[in-house]
């Protein structure tokens, strides 16, 4: 069906921190945006069409979460990992994936308290840590080849040296990897054996490549779970992050009664987004083609700057993916200084990268380059790489 294909965002009135407001910041008529962890895509027609008949009823009161809300997170966690969970008795709702994680790690540590991450990843992790003043204690992934493993002794050191929390990311932003089921034993075997929480920010589980399976970490067993708190939103799969709605699953019943209580103390256990909860009972119920089209061409995009890159740019690689709409281009072969690198490419090609040096250790001489965009922007993104690749090779 036409309309659960995916379609590019277009027309007058639209005002997005990925595009305008870079267009504001760095003003050249030419100017391209591949850095925020935005889609360019329209949200998926079912979406659209259910906040449509929310307008439409005329009435934006407070909401009641419905049956119908909490089936279709129970059936989608059945249908897309195999997971089965009582989602009355362990779901809730946030007003956005961060939100949720400040509210869990302040239930789980105290002020001074460490906390494990694995790097490079999206620098609002350490961000948090330290801004609420907990200690970020970065694993950085190994890299081998083109892609990313643990180091499980270095992880094993880092939980303990008395981490109380180890925040997790499935799949991983920004290198793409969706961490396998043995992956995820060994971790959880290491948490366990150290008596450490997982706080498991599972936002891109929906952008799977063809072929790969998201496995969340709660799911291996009830002991684990219980250890687990995992985050999810419509927001990366479906392109709402505007509506800031996100849920927790959490299945021991202490932590999510704590949670609840969290939620009581900020005023925001009633009423919650009813737009949010339209448009995720929406999503998971009624957009498995539009996704399924959607990640056909991701990978396809991936495919092209994997392959572009390799024939032009022979000295950058790009690194292979599981999952997310994100190309993790190391250009470190260019000997350009990691902190200014993206700079230089707003500034002589007129792109808009993430700059890998913000995403902790590991993360130096990389850029991130959203792939979530037309064909022919991302066409035009690849070939102006190739041009500042060629002045700056050494």
């Amino acid at each position: 069906m036409d309309n659960l294909k995916p379609v590019i965002a277009s027309g007058e009135g639209l005002a997005r921190l990925k595009w305008e407001y870079e267009q504001e910041r760095i003003p050249c008529s030419d100017l391209l945006c591949f850095g925020t962890a935005d889609m360019d895509y329209r949200s998926p027609e079912p979406v659209l069409s259910a906040l449509r008949e929310v307008i439409d009823r005329g009435h934006l009161g407070y909401p009641m979460v419905t049956d119908a809300y909490y089936d279709a997170i129970h059936h989608w966690l059945l249908r897309t990992a195999s997971w089965e969970i009582d989602a009355r008795a362990c779901v809730a709702q946030n007003s956005g994936i961060y939100m949720t994680s400040w509210n869990i790690l302040q239930i789980l540590t105290k002020p001074g308290d460490k906390v494990t991450i694995l790097t490079p990843v999206h620098f609002c992790f350490r961000e948090m840590i330290h801004l609420n003043g907990r200690k970020a204690i970065e694993c950085p992934l190994v890299l081998k080849g083109d892609t990313y493993e643990i180091d499980f002794e270095s992880l094993k050191a880092c939980l303990a040296s008395g981490s109380k929390v180890f925040w997790l990311c499935n799949p991983h932003n920004p290198v793409g990897r969706a961490w396998t089921r043995e992956e995820l034993q060994k971790i959880a075997d290491l948490c366990m054996a150290y008596q450490v929480y997982i706080l498991s920010d599972d936002v891109y589980c929906g952008l799977m490549f063809p072929g790969k399976r998201y496995t969340p970490i709660a799911s291996l067993s009830k002991e684990v779970s219980y250890r687990t708190v995992t985050l999810y939103s419509t927001s990366k799969t479906y392109n709402t992050a505007g509506l800031r709605h996100a849920f927790l699953v959490a299945e021991n019943p202490e932590i999510y009664k704590r949670y609840r209580e969290a939620l009581t103390a900020m005023n925001l256990d009633y009423g919650q987004n009813i737009m949010g909860i339209a448009a995720a009972t929406a999503a998971f119920n009624e957009c498995g083609p539009w996704l399924a089209g959607l990640m056909d061409e991701i990978a396809a995009y991936h495919r092209f700057i994997t392959e572009y890159v390799a024939a032009y740019m022979p000295e950058c690689k790009v690194m292979r993916a599981d999952a997310a709409y994100f190309a993790w281009i190391d250009m470190r072969a260019l000997g350009i200084r990691p902190q200014v690198l993206s700079y230089l490419i707003e500034q002589e090609v007129h792109i808009v990268v993430e700059n890998g040096c913000t995403l902790g250790k590991g993360g130096a001489g990389f850029i991130r380059f959203n792939l979530a965009a037309s064909k022919e922007h991302l066409q035009e993104g690849a070939e102006r790489l190739r041009i500042f690749c060629r002045k700056h090779k050494s």
